[in-house]
């Protein structure tokens, strides 16, 4: 069996961790409580990531490197500056490479990172989408789970504000990416019904095998997903992938046959989420690393995934979106 040449991970918070005081240059000391690192990611073959721009809405995280007030825009986007600036220091210290245009994806930079706003609000108006996108910003979540000013959450319903709606224009006019992780379905309603340019899900599962919470995706938002070209990431959060129980690679299998039965195999990839939030020992035994994903394949082989489809997932379906939607 022929393993993927590389792998693509569609979510993963390496700012966050960073700022909050790991070293992602070296291993975890504790496997069990942290598995991403730089090194663990070259050991996987992960050869580009969308690593986020989080921040968290409350007055509690104001006082941490990735919070802010929600009654302050600029504290929001001091939260995101911080975290754009740690990345950009990594490039200048050679250690990734900002995936600005298509070209970059096929440098030979040890990690490349297409950035990701989860979260919008360091976006404190539509005059601030052309400077984030100038520094390298190529995909977009209007919010985070708890709402922002730009739209409703998965745990703070509703749909685009006005705000929004001007955001996401200026997001369509710059040619960037939006992400529908998060979104209350009455915000990715909107979006749908507003921007007609293609969406993905960076780190979502089927809300059809796990429960009724809009941090899933019902089925018919993932056949519009794949309609305007966009992917479906799978979260190895455990508790999204298997209600009640310990979750395992076969529920993994699960989600990903389900997407495929709706939108093609070639719309699947991965999104981990790896330490977004979550241990280790909270995602599925055998792939509870970067260094860990041909744990994927292996099950993707035994379910008749041909090699094209399997290499597809693994960084294929993202290549070919981030290079046809965002990427000049």
């Amino acid at each position: 069996m022929l393993r993927p040449t590389r792998w693509c991970d569609g979510h993963l918070d390496l700012a966050y961790l960073a700022l909050h005081g790991h070293d992602l240059l070296a291993d975890a000391p504790d496997p069990a409580l942290r598995c991403v690192s730089l090194p663990a990611l070259v050991r996987g073959r992960v050869t580009t990531v969308l690593g986020t721009i989080f921040t968290e809405r409350s007055p509690e995280g104001a006082g941490t490197p990735t919070g802010y007030d929600a009654l302050d825009p600029d504290s929001a986007f001091a939260a995101g500056v911080r975290q754009l600036e740690w990345y950009e220091a990594m490039e200048r210290a050679g250690h990734l490479r900002i995936v600005r245009t298509a070209t970059d994806l096929d440098t030979s930079a040890p990690l490349r990172v297409v950035l990701l706003m989860e979260g919008a609000d360091p976006i404190r108006s539509p005059e601030d989408v052309a400077w984030w996108h100038a520094r390298g910003v190529r995909v977009v979540g209007l919010t985070w789970a708890l709402g922002s000013r730009h739209a409703g959450g998965n745990a703070a319903h509703g749909g685009l504000t006005a705000l929004g709606r001007e955001t996401v224009a200026a997001l369509d006019g710059l040619g960037m990416l939006h992400d529908a992780s998060h979104l209350a379905d009455a915000a990715l309603d909107d979006l749908l019904a507003t921007s007609p340019r293609a969406v993905v899900a960076s780190h979502s599962n089927c809300r059809a095998l796990v429960d009724d919470r809009q941090r899933h995706l019902r089925d018919d938002q993932i056949a519009a997903i794949a309609a305007r070209g966009g992917v479906v990431g799978l979260n190895l959060y455990g508790s999204f992938l298997a209600h009640g129980r310990e979750a395992t690679l076969h529920d993994a299998l699960a989600h990903l046959e389900r997407v495929a039965s709706i939108a093609g195999r070639h719309q699947c990839c991965l999104g981990s989420d790896l330490d977004g939030g979550f241990t280790p020992m909270q995602v599925p035994a055998g792939v509870r690393a970067p260094d860990q994903f041909d744990a994927l394949d292996a099950v993707l082989a035994a379910a008749g995934w041909t090699d094209g489809e399997r290499e597809n997932f693994a960084w294929g379906a993202w290549d070919r979106t981030l290079r046809t939607t965002c990427l000049a």
